[in-house]
């Protein structure tokens, strides 16, 4: 059985913008239903595209509009695409969010070639563009988001840290974003899931060994429960990152010491060219016609670039030290963390530790205190000094 449950309602009728596609049979009499809205049930934004995708299923799936009476039943794969402000299944049109479901509680749906456990929307937002947005429960999103978050061959102790942490992240974020039409992202703009194909037995036993478990702040509201890879020896308070109001009680400095120092990216190094810096801060909206050098204005206290100065022929210009990394790129300048830079005539050398903006768990950190001996809760104590690990009641 399914952990969410389809409420049933009356809503109106759709329109059919064409006849039905050969394999796919409408029955008209179909009870048209509401999408879950259960406080376990998670929205998962995973995928946007202007391209078709290969829908399928392993037994039949059956899909119809949001409000509809009728419904099309499919035994074989479909291909789907947007066409100006409709979706196409096949050759059948539907001018709206069209929903998507197997006919069995215990079959799941495949979209190009990866299985998910959820229901899936299909919504069309005009120009041929639309995006696949999942609905399913908490649990079983975590089962899709560990082993991409993390190694599964990790502590146990360290992914059960990751599951408290992503479970709590993902609760604020739903509890955040309630009139959007998703409550996260499947990338590492939010937390990284990969549907049922990456499931592991090491992650799914973390997650299910934890189940409910949250953190909360002394107020008993949900943590912002920021994390990141490696903090390259030293964590950071959100403020000096973000520069916006967050409950920074609740974060601690933590010196890590050796315990993230496995990860293979602790130390890095990076140039880049003048002319690929300019052209990454205008697209990031930035208006530089030139650089003829940069500087680091202002550290944090764990050695992180708060603010950097880039010199113009002109100007200078102040960009934040988390807006600037973002820019460039965090797969490129993998931390603000930075022990040495040196601007050149036409370049600028970066040297740093760690990857990510350091607040929080430091995953790489877990590991190694896991290593060590510590218990999940202890590791998240450290990470979070002043939260509260609770069992949600739902």
């Amino acid at each position: 059985m399914r952990s969410f449950a389809l409420s049933i309602t009356c809503l109106g009728s759709f329109l059919v913008l064409a006849g039905c596609a050969a394999g796919l049979r409408a029955e008209a009499n179909a009870l048209p239903f509401a999408l879950p809205s259960t406080p376990e049930t998670v929205r998962v934004r995973i995928l946007y595209t202007r391209h078709a995708v290969s829908l399928s299923c392993a037994g039949a799936y059956r899909f119809q509009m949001r409000e509809s009476t009728k419904s099309f039943l499919r035994h074989s794969s479909t291909s789907v695409r947007a066409m100006r402000s409709a979706m196409v299944f096949g050759q059948t049109s539907f001018k709206g969010e069209v929903v998507v479901m197997p006919e069995s509680s215990t079959d799941t749906l495949k979209l190009n070639g990866r299985h998910y456990r959820g229901l899936l929307v299909f919504h069309p937002l005009g120009s041929g563009r639309y995006d696949v947005v999942e609905y399913l429960s908490v649990e079983e999103y975590l089962y899709g988001v560990l082993p991409r978050e993390v190694e599964t061959t990790w502590p146990l102790d360290a992914l059960k840290a990751q599951a408290v942490v992503s479970r709590t992240y993902v609760l604020y974020n739903k509890m955040k974003g309630a009139n959007e039409r998703y409550d996260v992202l499947d990338s590492v703009l939010d937390q990284v899931y990969g549907g049922q194909n990456v499931e592991a037995p090491s992650t799914t036993q973390a997650v299910n060994e934890t189940h409910d478990e949250i953190l909360l702040d002394s107020a008993g509201k949900l943590v912002q429960a920021f994390f990141h890879s490696s903090c390259g020896g030293h964590t950071e308070l959100p403020e000096h990152v973000w520069k916006s109001s967050y409950p920074s009680d609740v974060f601690g400095v933590v010196s890590d010491g050796s315990y993230c120092s496995d990860d293979p990216h602790y130390k890095w190094q990076l140039s880049v060219p003048y002319t690929t810096l300019r052209a990454r801060l205008k697209r990031a909206g930035f208006q530089i016609r030139d650089i003829k050098s940069i500087s680091i204005l202002q550290k944090s206290a764990s050695g992180r670039a708060e603010t950097f100065i880039l010199e113009t022929s002109k100007t200078q210009i102040e960009v934040a030290g988390n807006r600037f990394r973002l820019a460039l790129g965090p797969e490129a300048l993998r931390s603000t963390l930075l022990v040495n830079m040196k601007a050149g005539k036409k370049s600028v050398f970066f040297e740093g530790r760690g990857w990510g903006h350091g607040v929080g768990l430091c995953q790489w950190g877990a590991r190694g205190r896991a290593l060590a001996g510590q218990t999940y809760k202890q590791i998240l104590q450290t990470y979070y000094p002043k939260a509260k690990l609770a069992t949600q009641t739902l």
